[in-house]
């Protein structure tokens, strides 16, 4: 590692240890779940209510309400961004009058959810216990209809909570037939009302994180649900001792970590042996609402601003009391970086540092040069009602920026480098080069650029990253280059975008490319920052043609090397995402970079009744261990739908029915066998629905590749059939009103399934065992629906 940074002569800021305070881990909250009993020493005895327990947390997760809380908090983020964003003030108070007007935009959705609650626990209570079928529990529940005049937003969250209150009815009545639970001791009826109604007030503090996220509030720390469990539940605890927590990134999982403890608590509820138990339940939900005033994003924003007005203000004085009051500022926003909280040592010595490497770019001798470069570098391209009094602004929030960047980068170092001073020194030197090669512009000799090329993220563009928007509050970066590119069938189909789904789909499927088209295209740079989200930057880019609204977000893609290399010729300005981090639109860790195509001409088709774009194919899975059957849930966008009808039509041959399908159920499967898009549902005995990757981890590779080669010859060939034989029924569900179709594949009794449960629960399985499996195949039947189904 090169131990001189070319900005600066850097010598050692060693400073005299100091003796830091360490972060005890706190201990995990324990479940109230108290009636679970723990494995036998053997760990093969596992008592049936704890599986059923784990089985229903699976059952109960959906990722649809996930999609219906993420619009939720975006709502909710663009509200509070549009009344508070340009008014001065300390952040609590701005919290508090945030929080209280949100709460009062939720109110009417509130209400409209415990008044469904209530009216369906008093229906499903009168109905005949005894002979109460799934089917007309569907038939109860489906029938209420919510107020008129209710926002989409509203309308979907309740849908999801309608399909919540389906599965625990259905549950309660399985759960009344084996002797478990409350269910067991009282009718089935006064049981659902009972829970129903409990299940209200668990509304409003589902709505209160929501609201906490939105406005960036710290909230009581989400346990994952493996971590509250494996306390209690000792055959878990041992098989996850073998599995890595997956890291806590500014924003990782926060949305679903919401619905994994809402499901918790009504898992808990469903599965209580006594009212008591329900109402102990309750209170350790309402008592686990924060009562913080620690709003760390709010708090960066005004540490920030301090921080740029006192650079420009600078004569010939000293940054380092500057840097020391902004650095510790960054440190609450970014879950990694309280991690240096409690090390003051590191946290000093990176100050005294960074203030040493910044001196060259502030003050009356250098800040103009610095701000002449990000001019020439593209500052009015993107701010073009920029003024000659933004140019020191904007080279003062580079510094700002790069600083941030750097605590970011040292903040995710190992311990062993942060507990190492010489070690230390080093990577913080690194870090900085990094940050600087991203956030300043080209300021060195060219001679430097040429022995250290590392050092400029572009070879050719020469771009700068500029903290957007204008004023006070900044929620992302956005490069200073337009790139003007050509879309050739060659990039975009070997470039992926969220959910592992190819650019080339994407582009034919919601902006109606014909396939082997080529189209000319810009392509707009975006990073994130801590705090941002999607639809922020789609919402905040009024100048950019097809975007400006928070919809947008559906049009922007992750800015891999791959992608970088294909489209700009420059893949340094890639970010790869770490294989633990979730790849989704729904989170944008800080320095995640994004890229959104404009095409001229080209506007995303909006689905029947959106606002949105149409949804790509895609395909999931659910593995049902209980049921000994696998799900798949292949939905076919509206164009590659009828692209199938018009083949259909003409009688085309079985091969060319399926010549496209073929491709995009192997890369669909890929996708969902690495549990990271969220299109692999397990329902496990073992398995958290938070810890799907870290479960899939535990099995062999071999297996893994066994499983994905069987269940592409399962689905393709059972397509492949269905079109063949029942063309009919797939021509009139394409004609229906609703976007796309959905074929429910159920492959019942599949081969080596019962190996693969084993498997799961750390088991070590033989290969002999599987191949002996070869050959057999499922019980295989498919049914076709109009639009987007789920489960």
């Amino acid at each position: 590692m090169n131990n001189q940074a070319p900005f600066l002569d850097v010598s050692s800021f060693i400073m005299e240890e100091v003796s830091e305070d360490t972060l005890e881990p706190s201990a995990p909250p324990v479940s109230p779940f108290l009636s679970l009993y723990e494995s036998e020493e053997s760990g093969d005895i596992i008592d049936p209510e704890t599986e059923e327990y784990v089985q229903f947390l699976n059952e109960l997760y959906d990722e649809e309400f996930d999609e219906a809380l993420f619009d939720l908090a975006s709502e909710a983020s663009a509200l509070f961004e549009t009344r508070f964003m340009h008014e001065p003030g300390d952040s609590e108070t701005m919290g508090y009058e945030a929080e209280r007007l949100l709460a009062q935009h939720f109110a009417p959705l509130v209400a409209e959810a415990e008044a469904m609650l209530e009216t369906l626990a008093t229906e499903l209570s009168q109905r005949d216990a005894a002979g109460l079928t799934e089917d007309e529990i569907e038939a109860i529940v489906d029938r209420y209809q919510p107020s008129a005049g209710l926002a989409p937003s509203f309308e979907n969250f309740l849908k999801k909570i309608k399909k919540a209150v389906k599965k625990v009815a259905k549950k309660a009545a399985g759960l009344a037939k084996k002797g478990i639970s409350l269910a067991a001791k009282l009718s089935l009826g006064p049981v659902l009302k009972m829970i129903l109604n409990k299940l209200k007030p668990l509304i409003k503090p589902l709505l209160r994180r929501v609201i906490q996220t939105a406005i960036g509030r710290l909230p009581a720390r989400l346990q994952p649900i493996a971590r509250k469990l494996t306390a209690r539940l000792r055959f878990l605890r041992e098989i996850e001792e073998g599995d890595e927590f997956e890291p806590e990134t500014a924003q990782s999982c926060e949305i679903a970590a919401m619905q994994h403890e809402f499901n918790q608590h009504l898992a808990n509820l469903l599965f209580a042996h006594s009212e008591v138990e329900q109402d102990l339940e309750i209170a350790e939900a309402l008592s686990e609402e924060d009562d913080t005033d620690s709003h760390p994003l709010a708090e960066l924003d005004h540490a920030r601003a301090r921080f740029v007005e006192k650079l420009r203000g600078m004569k010939d004085d000293d940054p380092t009391p500057h840097v020391e009051e902004f650095v510790p500022a960054i440190l609450p926003a970014l879950r990694v970086g309280i991690r240096l909280i409690g090390r003051k040592r590191v946290v000093n010595f990176l100050a005294k540092l960074l203030a040493g490497l910044i001196r060259k770019f502030v003050g009356p001798k250098y800040a103009p040069a610095l701000s002449q470069a990000i001019v020439d570098a593209g500052l009015r391209l993107i701010q073009l009602e920029a003024t000659a009094e933004d140019e020191p602004q904007a080279a003062a929030s580079a510094v700002a920026a790069t600083i941030e960047e750097t605590v970011r980068r040292v903040a995710a170092l190992p311990d062993y480098v942060l507990d190492d001073q010489e070690l230390l020194e080093d990577f913080a030197l690194e870090a900085f080069e990094q940050a600087a090669a991203a956030n300043l512009p080209p300021i060195l000799p060219e001679e430097v650029y040429q022995k250290r090329p590392d050092l400029s993220e572009a070879k050719e563009l020469r771009g700068v990253w500029i903290m957007m928007p204008r004023g006070r509050r900044k929620r992302y970066k956005k490069y200073s280059r337009k790139v003007a590119t050509k879309l050739t069938p060659h990039k975009v189909t070997a470039i992926e975008t969220f959910e592992g789904i190819p650019l080339q789909a994407f582009l034919e499927e919601e902006l109606g490319v014909m396939p082997g088209e080529q189209v000319e295209a810009v392509v707009h740079l975006y990073e994130s920052i801590p705090g941002a989200r999607l639809p922020d930057i789609a919402r905040l880019e009024k100048n950019t043609p097809g975007l400006g609204v928070r919809e947008g977000y559906e049009q922007l893609h992750p800015l891999t090397r791959e992608a970088a290399a294909l489209l700009l010729g420059e893949p340094q300005l890639g970010r790869e995402v770490d294989h633990r981090e979730p790849v989704d639109p729904y989170t944008a860790a800080a320095g995640q970079r994004f890229y959104y195509l404009e095409i001229p001409g080209r506007r995303p088709y909006a689905g029947p009744g959106r606002s949105r774009a149409r949804r790509p194919s895609r395909l999931r899975l659910i593995f049902d261990f209980p049921k000994n059957e696998i799900r798949v849930f292949t939905f076919l966008s509206e164009i590659r739908a009828q692209e199938v009808v018009v083949k259909l039509r003409r009688q085309a041959g079985s091969g060319a029915l399926t010549a496209r399908l073929r491709g995009f159920i192997a890369a669909a499967l890929r996708s969902a066998l690495t549990g990271k898009f969220g299109r692999l549902k397990i329902i496990h005995e073992a398995v958290m629905p938070d810890r799907k990757p870290a479960a899939l981890r535990r099995l062999p590779p071999v297996m893994t590749e066994a499983l994905f080669v069987s269940l592409h010859e399962w689905i393709f060939k059972a397509l492949a059939d269905y079109l063949r034989h029942h063309a009919q029924e797939f021509i009139k569900a394409a004609e229906d009103r609703a976007e796309g179709v959905t074929l429910v594949i159920n492959l019942s009794n599949p081969p080596g399934f019962p190996q693969l449960r084993q498997a799961l629960k750390g088991k070590t399985v033989s290969l002999s065992s599987l191949m002996m499996l070869e050959g057999k195949k499922p019980t295989v039947t498919i049914k076709i629906s109009p639009g987007l189904i789920n489960e």
